[in-house]
């Protein structure tokens, strides 16, 4: 009898695929709530806002960032597309008894409201848009801002590497074996992973095609959404500069009214 094979294409609010990224990933991709807490005092330190300021956290994911605005007394607006990624944010925030408004959506359903002191994307994954589709949704975050005021990410995704033939790589997990091929074109990182659960004769397979964005992509991409005083960074901490074709931070500014 053959395995069932289930094949699905990459997306984060796909229910099977955020079942596994919690299963499997959770703190390689989510972190924990300390290192967020980290990383919100070193936003705050950076960009200078004060509570109680409005936050709005694009991506939120598990909502630890999130938490650790509201702790400090800011009014935080969170979203993430992902329910169950929501689910569990909302548990986290009313664990700690903070008031954070969590939304399940994506930037396409974002007011338009010179609302937020601070936009907020941390570890942010572009990409499964196309450059225009990222520039709609840069655009919805500037008219989010109120004028004068910053939008700051950690962006992570694929790293730029030169173009490869298909890089095979295995792993025992307690109840599969996971097998993944990837391989890039330097334009896209191709990525096919294999959940395979033999208990149960099933195969679940993931097919991920990401476009790469690095630093020498993203900052045209934001001037032309209108940002100004554009500022990039290896990462947050060091505030060194960024390599080009690896992982890096930046902050940009809505200009003055």
């Amino acid at each position: 009898m053959k395995s069932q094979v289930e094949e699905i294409r990459w997306s984060w609010d796909h229910p099977v695929i955020q079942d596994l990224l919690l299963k499997y990933y959770r703190e390689y991709l989510f972190s924990t709530p300390e290192q967020a807490d980290e990383l919100v005092q070193k936003v705050l330190t950076i960009s200078s806002v004060k509570p109680p300021a409005s936050i709005l956290d694009i991506g939120c994911g598990l909502g630890f960032h999130a938490a650790s605005f509201a702790s400090r007394g800011f009014d935080v607006v969170a979203f993430d597309p992902g329910d169950r990624y929501i689910d569990l944010a909302r548990q986290h925030a009313s664990k700690l008894g903070l008031k954070v408004d969590i939304r399940q959506m994506d930037c396409g359903n974002l007011k338009e409201d010179r609302r937020f002191d601070l936009a907020w994307a941390g570890a942010y994954c572009p990409g499964q848009l196309k450059p225009s589709e990222l520039v709609d949704d840069f655009r919805r975050i500037f008219n989010a801002l109120i004028p004068g005021r910053w939008f700051m990410a950690t962006v992570a995704g694929k790293a730029r590497l030169p173009f490869s033939e298909k890089v095979r790589n295995w792993e025992e997990k307690e109840d599969c074996f996971v097998l993944e091929e990837e391989w890039t074109d330097g334009i896209f990182c191709y990525e096919d992973s294999w959940f395979v659960y033999p208990d149960d004769r099933r195969i679940v397979k993931i097919i991920e095609v990401d476009r790469i964005y690095d630093v020498q992509k993203i900052e045209p991409l934001l001037k032309e959404s209108g940002f100004v005083n554009i500022e990039t960074y290896c990462d947050l901490f060091t505030r060194k500069p960024p390599s080009a074709g690896q992982h890096f931070a930046f902050r940009c500014m809505r200009p003055e009214a």
